[in-house]
Order: structure tokens, then C-alpha cells, then sequence
């Protein structure tokens, strides 16, 4: 069967699984850095990142400009995901992952032929952008295609992709690091061009969404959509109904304080600005558990300050990023039995734990025991983690946000998830540098606090469909109701039908009829 003939779960797979490809390149790009923050050859091109061999004000000085180049990646990709509130829309989901694809590749060509400090920072920037626009619009993607009780597996899928992509590029540089010259800096650097020219070369097969075509009013290319999807003839009345149930929702979106039902900070019945907050509020959480210290630095953190050879710390990095990707496949397999708060609550309270762990044992590095209890943390830290506060949250904001400004949420989410992981990466070097192991302390707090907001704030979206999660917004009255609310709603309530039915006009009734 041709892509283009594809229909019903092997479409939903298809496009869940192509869009994963994108977050492969968005985990190799964050962890292929790591290799060389200690690499001689690259540490020759770019010295001003040196911090190997340098000592005192001039180390302190590199150590900000190497969390400049590390950290300056996400700060594109934080921009990136922001222009989504503009192209997102415009340009529908498959157009804009395959502008993400573009820019990518001139990013990567651009690092790939680095000669100078000014030129990987701007490559690092291009690519970011095309990464951030991927992660404001793949998880929201995936989440309209999906069928209600496939789409937490569908849209985990990323989080294997992603922390795959981690281990691959720490593969490849433990390889590369018993080679000679530039090559072992930017062949790592040019591989993910493969994984690039896979997403452009099949995204423009990809359906659009067809809750993007119903927010258009192309009510007819909607539901041709919708049955393929679903692997139903168009005039199935399964398919007219799904259809329905979203024009409802666009409908009744924008007869609740219709002049600004668009605006994502509006305090309306629909509790858009409620909503916007708990989609960034999880992003921020994620990176407020200290992952990415782990991920970006843990080279430089077994070799420097744990003492272990370039090759056994290269070895050590590669090993944790497996351990990653398997805490994101466990996911998969969790998501839809144990659901998205559970999962949520579980690994942050693990990142406390593992993060207090590591600074306790940090604390006394002349005892080698420690030293080695301490890596065992790191590996519980990185399995833990994925399994719920890794892809989650991204899938989360897409969950929760009403279809009128589900771009927008989503690419504020993913915006704010790339601005603390900026913090995150920039102030890291200095940080290790001035306070130590201390440093692990402030995560340990941050995730408790993280624990706390879930548990408050944060409802179960598990086995809903994306109409019925409105439902529990609009019976909420406060902050602290939705936890409530979506324990004592109904499932696969349909509400939302009746409810809307003297919102339709002659049109919608003349569309009805005809399909």
C-alpha cells in the first residue's frame, strides 16, 4: 500500500512515527555537544571553550562561554517554538514541520563547516529554530490524528525517538573519539542530515489535521481526513459524527466571549489562561528537575570531577542515554494503564530523591565508593524521568488546550520548556564551578515543589477524547477544580453536541446534509 493510499491505524502510525523522527534530531542535537566539550580537536577550533586546559579567571571566563554554546541552542529552539503562535495556524501542521525540517538542515550545514566561535553559535541558533518549531507543532500533530485511547502511545513515541537520538549521538562520539582531526567533531555533527532528509523527503504525504481543517471551515476536506483516519467510508456516520463533535467545539469555543476567544491569556468560561499556565507550568517542571545537567554535561562531569578517563566517561554518557531511551519506551507501555498524572507525580518525586542522592554522595569525592553510588543515581535519575516527565508534558499542553488556540498553547509550552533548559545549560559550567555539589540540592527542591503542583493542579486526561477535556475546564470554577472534575465526570461524555446545537447556522445544517 502506498503513503498516499494509507489509511486507518497504519496512518495514525505512520505520522506518529515520521513526527518522532523530528524529536530524534531535537535529542541528537542536545546531546552530540556533550562529546566535545573536552575533545582536543575540537577544543583547538573553538578555544575559547576550552576549560580543560585552562586555570582560574581565564577557566571561569571559558566556562560561560561554553555554556553560551551549549546553552544557545535553546534559546533558538525557544524562539522557534514561539513562531508557531504566528505560522502555526497559517501554514497548517505539515507545512510547518516541513519549514522545521528546512531550516534544520542550514543550521547543521552551518555547524558542519565550522571554523569559528561566531559561526557554530549562529549554526547552533539556525538549527534551534527549526527544532522549536517541531516541538510546538509534532506533539499537537500527533494529538489530532490520534484515536482517543491510542494517542498516549502515538504521541510517547517521541520520547524514545528523542532520548534515542541522545544515545546515538553519544555512540557516535565514543567512536569518533579514537579517530584524528576535525572529522571527529563534525562528522557527529553532519549525520543527523540523514534523519533530516527522511522527515522533508515524506512530510508532504502527510494528511493535515482535520481539527485544523474544521477551525479553516474546510468542513469537506475535514471529514475526507477524519475517514482516513479512522479507515471508514466519508459518509460513515461515525465519521460525520466525530466531525460534528469538533465543529461543536469550535463553536461553542467561540460563543464564550467570542471577541477574544483566540487569546490564549483570556480569562473567559473556557479558562484559556488557566489552561495556558498548566501547559508551561509542566515543561518548566521537567527541566526544573535537573535532567539536563545529566544529559548535557555528563562527559565533563565523569571526566573532570569524578576522574575517569575520556574514553570510560564517553563509554559511562553513552550508557546513561540508553538508559533514557528505555525509561521513555517504558512510557509507552504506561501511559494508557496508569495515565498521564500518576506517571507525572512518580518521576518527579524519583528526581528528588535521585537529585538529594547525588549531592550527598558528591559531597565526599575522596571516598571512591561514593563516587560510584553517586553514578548509580544518575542512571536511576535518567530511567525514572522519561517514563513520566519527558514527553508528557508536551502531549499534556496538547491535551488540555481548546482547539482555537491549541497552537498557541502548545508552542508556549514548548517555549517555556526551551528557555529553562537555556537556564539550565548556561548556568551549569559556573554553577559546578562556584557551588559544587551543592548545586544538586536546589533540583532536590525544585522537584518536591514540582510534586506538589501536579498533585494540586494537574487533572487526568487519560482514555478522553480531546472534546471531552473542554468539558472538564468548563466545570471547573477554580484552579483546584479540574483535579475534581475529571474524577467525577463521565467518560466518554457527549455533551457537547447538545450543548451547541443552537449554535449552528444554515451553513453547518447545509454541510450536515450534503455528507
Amino acid at each position: 500500500m502506498g503513503l498516499s493510499n494509507m489509511q486507518g491505524r497504519s496512518l495514525q502510525r505512520l505520522i506518529a512515527t515520521l513526527s518522532s523522527v523530528a524529536f530524534l534530531v531535537q535529542g541528537y542535537n542536545q546531546s552530540v555537544m556533550n562529546g566535545f566539550t573536552t575533545l582536543p580537536t575540537f577544543l583547538a577550533q573553538i578555544p575559547q571553550v576550552d576549560t580543560v586546559h585552562t586555570k582560574g579567571h581565564l577557566k571561569s571566563h571559558n566556562a560561560t562561554i561554553l555554556g553560551l554554546v551549549v546553552a544557545i541552542f535553546e534559546l533558538g529552539s525557544a524562539l522557534g517554538a514561539l513562531s508557531c503562535i504566528v505560522v502555526g495556524d497559517r501554514l497548517g501542521r505539515p507545512k510547518t514541520m516541513l519549514l522545521a525540517g528546512i531550516t534544520c538542515i542550514i543550521g547543521v550545514v552551518i555547524q558542519g563547516s565550522t571554523f569559528s566561535l561566531g559561526q557554530i553559535i549562529a549554526g547552533r541558533i539556525i538549527t534551534g529554530l527549526g527544532i522549536g518549531l517541531y516541538t510546538g507543532t509534532v506533539p499537537m500533530y500527533v494529538s489530532e490524528t490520534a484515536e482517543t485511547n491510542r494517542r498516549g502511545p502515538l504521541v510517547l513515541l517521541e520520547g524514545p525517538f528523542a532520548l534515542g537520538g541522545l544515545a546515538i549521538a553519544s555512540w557516535v562520539n565514543f567512536g569518533m573519539y579514537h579517530t584524528s582531526g576535525s572529522v571527529t567533531w563534525r562528522f557527529p555533527i553532519c549525520l543527523q542530515l540523514v534523519f533530516l532528509a527522511i522527515i522533508v523527503s515524506l512530510t508532504p504525504l502527510l494528511p493535515e489535521s482535520p481539527r485544523w481543517l474544521v477551525k479553516q471551515e474546510r468542513l469537506e476536506d475535514a471529514t475526507r481526513v477524519m475517514a482516513r483516519l479512522m479507515g471508514l467510508p466519508v459518509h460513515d456516520s461515525t465519521v460525520i459524527r466525530e466531525v460534528a463533535i469538533i465543529q461543536a467545539a469550535v463553536a461553542r469555543d467561540a460563543g464564550h466571549r467570542h471577541k477574544y476567544s483566540g487569546n490564549p491569556f483570556s480569562m473567559n468560561e473556557n479558562r484559556h489562561f488557566h489552561r495556558l499556565v498548566l501547559a508551561m507550568v509542566a515543561t518548566a517542571i521537567c527541566q526544573l528537575t535537573g535532567i539536563n545537567v545529566i544529559a548535557f554535561y555528563s562527559t565533563s562531569i565523569f571526566e573532570s570531577t569524578l576522574g575517569y578517563s575520556g574514553s570510560d566517561a564517553r563509554v559511562f554518557t553513552a550508557c546513561l542515554q540508553v538508559t533514557l531511551a528505555l525509561g521513555g519506551l517504558t512510557a509507552i507501555f504506561l501511559v494508557e494503564r496508569i495515565g498521564r498524572r500518576r506517571l507525572m507525580l512518580f518521576s518527579t518525586g524519583c528526581m528528588a530523591l535521585a537529585q538529594a542522592a547525588v549531592a550527598g554522595l558528591s559531597s565526599d569525592l575522596k571516598n571512591p565508593d561514593a563516587g560510584r553510588a553517586a553514578i548509580f543515581f544518575y542512571f536511576f535519575a535518567l530511567y525514572t524521568l522519561p517514563i513520566g516527565m519527558f514527553a508528557i508534558p508536551f502531549m499534556y499542553g496538547a491535551e488540555i488546550a481548546p482547539l482555537g488556540i491549541r497552537h498557541k498553547v502548545t508552542a508556549m509550552g514548548a517555549a517555556t520548556s526551551w528557555l529553562f533548559n537555556f537556564m539550565v545549560a548556561e548556568v551549569t559550567p559556573t554553577a559546578f564551578e562556584h557551588i559544587q555539589w551543592r548545586y544538586n540540592i536546589v533540583y532536590a527542591c525544585t522537584s518536591v515543589g514540582g510534586v506538589i503542583v501536579i498533585y494540586l493542579f494537574y487533572p487526568e486526561t487519560r482514555g478522553r477524547s480531546l472534546e471531552e477535556i473542554d468539558e472538564i475546564f468548563l466545570a471547573s470554577k477554580s484552579i483546584f477544580d479540574p483535579v475534581r472534575v475529571a474524577k467525577q465526570l463521565p467518560m466518554g461524555g457527549t455533551g457537547i453536541l447538545e450543548t451547541t446545537e443552537g449554535t449552528k447556522d444554515a451553513s453547518d445544517i447545509a454541510y450536515t446534509e450534503r455528507v
